[in-house]
């Protein structure tokens, strides 16, 4: 369901140059069918007016989304190839993995945001995060149908259905997104799953 395009203070062009070689804009043709496809997936977003800051960040098919396949915590901003792959794991790797867990649905997500301008954490710095471009998310946990809460944090390396449940979900992640980051992978990640659809690929599992 597409709502209303809202402005996020894009900068002037000759304050727009960015400090790294990027990739052509995608041509309206690409951006609006990655728009309906949200549409016909019923997915709630708002069409946010792109942007590039002087650092290089920015998103390009911005959408701030408030409702996917699973309801989430917080309305978030990012892209749109990044959503459409968020409503693949959502229906095509949690729902599944909370079926076999649980007997039950996930009724909620959580995560912790996803546009940040920044470089990346635990890793190469001077490199920028995909969470620049909104090509990212952090996913903090679940609520499942009954109200049952399942946290990366908590939960992670706890035996039991909870833990099982979250380290299915991101083995299947690695299938879905380039690169998945978990408690397994550093310090950095010890409350939640990084995934992102950057150049790169690795399954930090």
């Amino acid at each position: 369901m597409r709502l209303l395009m809202i402005g996020l203070g894009a900068c002037g062009l000759a304050a727009c140059t960015s400090a790294r070689p990027s990739s052509p804009p995608p041509s309206l043709d690409q951006a609006a069918v990655c728009l309906k496809t949200l549409d016909q997936r019923h997915i709630i977003y708002e069409r946010v007016k792109d942007w590039k800051t002087p650092e290089g960040c920015g998103i390009t098919q911005a959408v701030r989304v408030q409702h996917s396949a699973i309801d989430w915590n917080r309305a978030t901003l990012l892209s749109c190839p990044m959503e459409e792959t968020v409503w693949d794991f959502e229906t095509k790797v949690v729902q599944p993995a909370a079926a076999r867990n649980f007997g039950q649905t996930v009724r909620k997500m959580s995560n912790a945001g996803s546009y940040n301008c920044r470089g990346e954490i635990g890793g190469r710095p001077e490199r920028m995060s995909q969470h620049a471009y909104g090509k990212a998310i952090d996913i903090t946990g679940f609520e499942l149908a009954d109200g049952t809460v399942i946290s990366v944090r908590r939960d992670w390396r706890v035996p039991g259905a909870k833990s099982t449940f979250l380290h299915e979900v991101a083995q299947g992640a690695c299938k879905v997104f380039a690169v998945v980051l978990t408690p397994n992978h550093n310090a950095e990640h010890h409350d939640h799953l990084h995934l992102d659809i950057g150049p790169h690929k690795l399954c930090g599992y």
